[in-house]
């Protein structure tokens, strides 16, 4: 069990930052809006805590998420002026009054559900529109278009192993801690946002402020689906079983992404046209 935490998880985030570097912040936004870290967290739990708990901390997690669009809202309008530390610090303690906040209102499942899809969609309308050019053409987009940030490419050595290292430290603590948080804290607190505070800032510190956007705007996107996976959780662990719960949390999150791709292609340009 504990070699497949150190593997598992941060495995995940090592495919997402390549998917990053590869396709850009947008695309990468997308994919840590996909339960990379909390999903295997909240298996760990059914794992070693048992069904009830998981279910419990499934519901928290869900909850928890909308304290992550604070986070990524404070971080998105933050980094127009200042530094990407800055912007995280700013971002961490939005989170933690906001994940506070939570334990003392714990919402229902549903509230929970519709409270979070309601600060997605304002979340994302108070982020600025991002282009974000392609690396190989930043040089004549730029020049074309005066106004669009200048984006940084280079990824310095190493940065991949502290997002593993971070990745994989988070997820000890939270399972090793279980005991002692409880389900509630448990579940809230899995919904920090490593992932999304890795990619982030990396993305803000390598490519600027544009690509930083760009990314969280994109996870905005995505974690609608996440919700619906915690949701899904929820209510079938202790009535499915883990394996048939994670499937059924695992179709309805994919179910989404499959909406935004759909939504992605009927709204882009045709060529020729």
């Amino acid at each position: 069990m504990l070699l497949l935490k150190l593997l598992l998880v941060p495995g995940l985030v090592a495919v997402v930052t390549l998917a990053v570097r590869r396709w850009g912040p947008a695309v990468g936004g997308w994919l840590a809006g996909l339960p990379i870290v909390a999903g295997p967290v909240l298996v760990f739990y059914a794992l070693e805590q048992g069904d009830a708990f998981a279910a419990r901390a499934a519901h928290a997690t869900l909850a928890g998420l909308i304290a992550t669009v604070a986070f990524a809202v404070a971080y998105a309008q933050a980094s127009r002026r200042l530094p990407w530390y800055l912007c995280m610090l700013l971002g961490w303690v939005v989170f933690a009054a906001a994940i506070v906040a939570l334990y003392f209102v714990q919402p229902g499942l549903v509230t929970s559900l519709v409270v979070l899809v309601a600060a997605t969609v304002l979340g994302r309308l108070t982020l600025r529109r991002v282009r974000f050019p392609p690396s190989p053409s930043a040089s004549a987009r730029q020049a074309a278009e005066p106004g669009l940030p200048t984006l940084r490419n280079a990824d310095p050595p190493g940065d991949l192993i502290v997002r593993l290292i971070a990745t994989a430290t988070l997820v000890l603590v939270l399972t090793g801690l279980a005991d002692r948080l409880g389900p509630t804290w448990s579940g809230l607190l899995n919904a920090f946002p490593v992932l999304t505070t890795i990619v982030a800032v990396f993305s803000h510190a390598q490519r600027g402020a544009v690509a930083a956007v760009a990314f969280l705007n994109g996870f905005l996107q995505a974690i609608v689906g996440f919700g619906l996976f915690c949701v899904v959780m929820a209510i079938g662990l202790q009535s499915l079983g883990l394996g048939w719960a994670l499937a059924a949390a695992l179709a309805a999150q994919l179910a989404w992404h499959a909406v935004l791709v759909s939504r992605t292609a009927h709204s882009a340009p045709v060529s020729g046209s």
